[in-house]
């Protein structure tokens, strides 16, 4: 599920049991398990590093060390570990809610979760491999996890689901929140070299599309007719209008903010023109949200997306609430060995702590941990 990448929702107070804690010596191979599965600490690990990148985005000033700032009022170490702690036990609750539900991975799924690992780890796998994240773990926190979790997701809100939402429910959703829109858009960097347009240029685009967008205004011309025009003048075949329809009431929305601030000021049927993130001239229709609501609800891909915008931060936070309350074994000497400083710069600082790793989860030619599950 594309929307899941970030995971941010926030967690919802609860009733906490306390976690057995692990007294396995000097076993670091794994984090946390349950009476099926056995998560390797490379997992976890890995959902370290991913806390880590997470919080740049959420202290207050990027340009000072993460770690000296707090996020979300913890200090961001504390957030950091937390985070990672709760991630990688929610690797148990997916599991047994797949079992619970009677639900497993297609031969299909499991090749789409293969080819995502192999395709993502091509790019990563100096620095996870320094850091003691083998292959294996990685496919287990990452592509393995959130396939398993929109599965999960669709058996619970999806049709026929536990929690089955209704055709009508989610056209309401769609049409209370959503809103659609189409739109024309045009560089105004070199997008080869990212030299900014002379400003002779910009001031020459930003007039013919205030044009476009007068027309549009008074009725005659369609955007349909601007992007004609627009691909004409400026010689790019490429141009071409886009529609789409989208939420931009939370903090995973897929279109830049501008988008959504704009489209607040705008009538159904009327343009106007805005700059996007210093990197395009962008010509923008609001549409009638009414018009394709049918359609969207109808096609199964646009209505499982919209149903995901809908029910994401409710279901991330009670996979986090299970996870924070899950009776795990927690390996915490094996979680004690890393800390969220080990991501601070790209050196082996970590390198004691992932030999001993290596050696003791145990790994084959390609490199990849030999995890566990209990049978």
């Amino acid at each position: 599920m594309k929307t899941w990448k970030k995971c941010l929702a926030a967690v919802l107070s609860l009733v906490m049991m306390v976690s057995a804690t692990a007294c396995s010596g000097t076993d670091k191979s794994w984090a946390v398990k349950s009476e099926n599965l056995t998560v390797p600490i490379g997992a976890y690990i890995y959902n370290l590093y991913s806390a880590y990148q997470q919080a740049y985005y959420m202290v207050e000033d990027a340009t000072q060390p993460v770690l000296e700032q707090t996020v979300e009022d913890q200090d961001a170490a504390t957030w950091m570990k937390d985070f990672a702690l709760r991630q990688t036990k929610s690797i148990l609750v997916i599991d047994d809610m797949m079992r619970d539900m009677g639900l497993s991975l297609t031969e299909d799924e499991l090749q789409q979760v293969s080819d995502q690992t192999d395709s993502f780890w091509g790019s990563i796998s100096t620095a996870m491999t320094e850091y003691g994240v083998a292959k294996s773990s990685f496919n287990l926190a990452y592509a393995d996890y959130y396939t398993k979790f929109t599965k999960v997701f669709d058996a619970t809100y999806g049709p026929g689901g536990t929690e089955e939402v209704s055709d009508e429910d989610v056209k309401d959703y769609y049409l209370t929140n959503y809103k659609a829109f189409s739109y024309v858009m045009a560089p105004i960097i070199d997008m080869t070299t990212g030299a900014s347009l002379s400003d002779d240029e910009l001031s020459q685009l930003d007039t013919e599309f205030k044009g476009y967008a007068s027309q549009i205004n008074d009725g005659s011309m369609t955007i349909q007719d601007a992007a004609d025009a627009y691909k004409a003048s400026s010689g790019d075949d490429t141009v071409q209008v886009y529609t789409d329809a989208a939420d931009f009431s939370g903090e995973t929305a897929s279109y830049p903010l501008e988008f959504g601030t704009e489209l607040d000021t705008l009538e159904n049927g009327k343009a106007s023109v805005i700059d996007v993130q210093g990197l395009y001239k962008v010509l923008l229709v609001k549409d009638d949200i009414n018009a394709t609501a049918d359609e969207r609800i109808s096609d199964e891909t646009s209505r499982t997306s919209i149903l995901q915008t809908m029910k994401q931060e409710e279901f991330q936070a009670k996979i986090d609430d299970a996870a924070d309350s899950y009776n795990a074994t927690v390996n915490q000497s094996a979680i004690d060995s890393y800390q969220p400083d080990m991501f601070v710069q790209e050196t082996s600082s970590v390198a004691a702590s992932t030999d001993e790793t290596s050696s003791q989860e145990g790994t084959d030619d390609s490199g990849e941990e030999t995890s566990s599950e209990a049978a």
